[in-house]
């Protein structure tokens, strides 16, 4: 059971890692998704750890536990860019209210400025989306309402 649990986790975690990277799906959350990081890299290193018949002992666990939240941490910090935050979102699919198109800034770490971007959002769960870019000049607005709806998520100052 132990290792059916451990088999599992690691292969629901590195499945949402690799789809976050590759594909249009996105973790909104940096803390879920270091999160989601971390117990996919632990639970490899685990079951590295069973096959080769190490890490039996609480005390090599723990320290194993320990050092791999140190190397994810680090390595989510070098890396990671920061989180995309909604500063208005532009219109709302009449049908689908789950439905948006957002635009959205991300400050980055090591250099001075804003990335910008305006996405299609699909909210599928909280913390999970599905965006893609879109240009908003060929979207349909009978599919579309205008909204123009401030959100300030960066929560920079207003003019």
């Amino acid at each position: 059971m132990k290792n059916t649990i451990l088999y599992l986790l690691f292969v629901i975690t590195t499945a949402l890692t690799l789809v976050n990277r590759y594909t249009a799906f996105y973790i909104n959350n940096s803390k879920l998704h270091f999160i989601i990081f971390f117990i996919a890299a632990c639970t490899f290193v685990f079951i590295i750890g069973q096959l080769t018949g190490k890490l039996k002992s609480y005390k090599s666990q723990l320290m194993t536990f320990i050092l791999v939240g140190i190397l994810c941490f680090i390595q989510s910090f070098l890396t990671w860019g920061g989180d995309w935050k909604t500063q208005t979102i532009l219109y709302q699919n009449l049908i689908n209210k789950n439905k948006t198109i957002e635009f959205q800034m991300r400050g980055d770490r090591f250099s001075f400025g804003y990335k910008k971007r305006v996405i299609n959002r699909l909210k599928l769960f909280p913390g999970f989306d599905w965006n893609t870019e879109i240009d908003t000049t060929a979207i349909n607005h009978r599919q579309w309402k205008k909204m123009d709806l401030y959100v300030n998520e960066m929560k920079l100052a207003s003019k």
